[in-house]
């Protein structure tokens, strides 16, 4: 059966250099992927939500394509309730089944699959590298590693596996600062919990980096935590903020109000870890972004 593919490409007489697909590429940190790789010679294959109704629809989008970057999900940030906690799992878990078992599927099969994690999985107020083992038990950190469990089934076909575990992703309409913003919208900034929660960070434009090289560098495989290693509290980062969007910040908003506005995922909020890289060495990338108030710089200018 054939079908339409959604390709994207710079030019139609330029040479391709590799062909990728992105599950999550509407989203904002796969749309800003999308373009970094079409603009350096890549073909990229646009896979959404609907790709997954249809496993043979999804072989056809995949088969031949020389990696697979995983973008997709719901957002960690918002109101949870048991139908929302589902819908984690779901576009989580069972779409990486469905695409490894898309991926067995394929006559002509991808080499790589990179999987976008998060930090989320350590146990919060302690220190950690890739080779951590100290995870949390909430059911966040609990449907991280399934996930991740999922995706490495990749392994048994032959296929690499690159886990990269983000911190927040900085970008004006993502992740935290978006949620922040929302806040903000009140007339004031609020320092999240007590403040003292440490957080990890990364600027999009060095995930993008860093999710590049993981396909084109044979040697990336196996988990990884990108992240700047200038990590600051909560409190840090919400004053900072607000500088930014020209709101003060004094106010502390304690967890039974988060609770109003997240319910049970307010708990991702107020738990935070250190989080450090003893791999990164192996992309030979230096992060453009290492420093807050320059990232942040970057993001408003």
């Amino acid at each position: 059966m054939h079908y339409n593919l959604n390709y994207l490409k710079q030019d139609e007489n330029k040479e391709v250099n590799m062909r990728i697909a992105i599950c999550g590429a509407n989203s904002f940190v796969g749309t800003h992927l999308s373009s970094s790789l079409v603009s350096n010679s890549h073909e990229v294959v646009r896979i959404g939500r609907e790709h997954f109704q249809d496993i043979e629809f999804l072989v056809d989008c995949l088969d031949g394509c020389d990696a697979v970057v995983n973008f997709c999900g719901e957002p960690f940030l918002k109101k949870w309730n048991e139908l929302y906690k589902n819908k984690l799992y779901i576009s989580r878990i069972e779409t990486t089944k469905k695409l490894v078992k898309a991926i067995s599927l394929c006559q002509n099969k991808p080499r790589k699959i990179v999987i976008a994690s998060s930090v989320k999985i350590y146990k919060e107020a302690l220190e950690h590298d890739e080779f951590s083992k100290e995870y949390c038990t909430d059911y966040l950190a609990l449907l991280i590693k399934e996930y991740e469990q999922a995706a490495k089934e990749v392994e048994k076909l032959g296929i690499k596996a690159v886990i990269l575990r983000f911190g927040y992703i900085l970008g004006l309409e993502c992740g935290l600062i978006k949620e922040l913003k929302k806040l903000y919208k009140y007339g004031m900034g609020f320092i999240i919990g007590d403040g003292k929660q440490p957080l990890s960070w990364v600027h999009v434009d060095d995930v993008c980096e860093v999710v590049k090289i993981s396909i084109q560098k044979e040697q990336i495989q196996g988990v990884y935590n990108i992240v700047s290693s200038e990590i600051v509290s909560m409190k840090t980062f919400t004053t900072r903020l607000g500088k930014y969007l020209k709101k003060p910040v004094f106010l502390k908003l304690p967890f039974k109000a988060l609770k109003f506005f997240y319910a049970e995922g307010a708990e991702n909020l107020i738990k935070g870890s250190f989080v450090t890289s003893s791999r990164f060495d192996e992309f030979e990338y230096k992060l453009s972004h290492e420093n807050l108030d320059e990232a942040l710089d970057s993001l408003f200018r």
